[in-house]
């Protein structure tokens, strides 16, 4: 009996120091990093103009955080224009923008350049200055191209919305049930169907200290992916119909017009 009281007595002494310990840890510590994102599919329907997505979670307090939403690297090839004895732009060959993602959209607690450094930046592929670095231009002949064509490449995709950098636009509230922040994205509608990751990374003292992922998708339904799925199986019968259509709707469009004339 007396051993049996002894062990109880460490048991309880055991138990006290790690729920000290446990109650000594520090918030940061203790709050996991969570990602979600809302609505985790886009359906792309006939009226289908972007959406708004709104990407949750918690983090530790004392923690900065970066959201991007990025997709898989491609090719891609573009035509270029250049003036041709400085008075007519003409068409002058094609580059090649190798692992390039199709959209970059990225928001920050605060300035990139104030949480991390260039060589962070560049490791985690933050900031169009890092992309600059990772995309790789080369010209019809397999050569690198000017550094020049990565600013009209990312002119290009800002005008389309589908890179979009916004810092310290990451809202934060704080809390008794935790530590919660929220970021609203207007989802382009010229971004193309597939799959999207979003990451939201957690900076400490100019690093990257935890990252966590979530993933959604943009996909045709019902008819438009019906159409779709037509213009690449059956592309002749697609040409034919898309001609029908157009003619049916200029006859129409010509007989209101007609109509219209005629009653004045």
């Amino acid at each position: 009996m007396k051993r049996t009281l002894i062990n109880f007595s460490r048991y309880l002494a055991v138990t006290a120091v790690v729920l000290l310990g446990i109650a000594s840890l520090p918030v940061s510590a203790a709050q996991t990093l969570t990602c979600s994102v809302t609505p985790d599919s886009i359906p792309i329907t006939f009226t289908y103009h972007g959406a708004q997505l709104a990407i949750t979670g918690q983090s530790a307090s004392t923690d900065d955080l970066v959201v991007t939403i990025t997709s898989e690297p491609v090719d891609v090839a573009l035509k270029y224009k250049e003036k041709v004895g400085g008075l007519v732009w003409m068409k002058k060959g094609s580059l090649e923008f190798r692992d390039a993602p199709r959209i970059y959209l990225l928001q920050s607690t605060a300035e990139l350049s104030r949480l991390l450094s260039g060589a962070e930046l560049n490791k985690h592929l933050l900031g169009y200055d890092a992309l600059r670095g990772h995309i790789r231009i080369e010209d019809s002949a397999g050569k690198p191209a000017d550094g020049k064509w990565f600013d009209e490449y990312l002119k290009f995709k800002k005008q389309e919305k589908v890179y979009n950098i916004q810092e310290g636009t990451v809202v934060r509230q704080h809390g008794v049930e935790g530590n919660t922040y929220k970021v609203d994205v207007a989802w382009p509608y010229q971004a193309p169907p597939g799959t999207y990751t979003v990451n939201v990374l957690a900076v400490r003292d100019g690093k990257v200290v935890d990252r966590a992922s979530t993933h959604f998708e943009v996909k045709s339904t019902g008819m438009v992916a019906a159409l779709s799925k037509m213009a690449f199986d059956q592309a002749g019968l697609y040409g034919i119909m898309a001609v029908v259509i157009a003619l049916i709707a200029g006859l129409a469009v010509g007989a209101i017009f007609k109509k219209g004339g005629g009653s004045h």
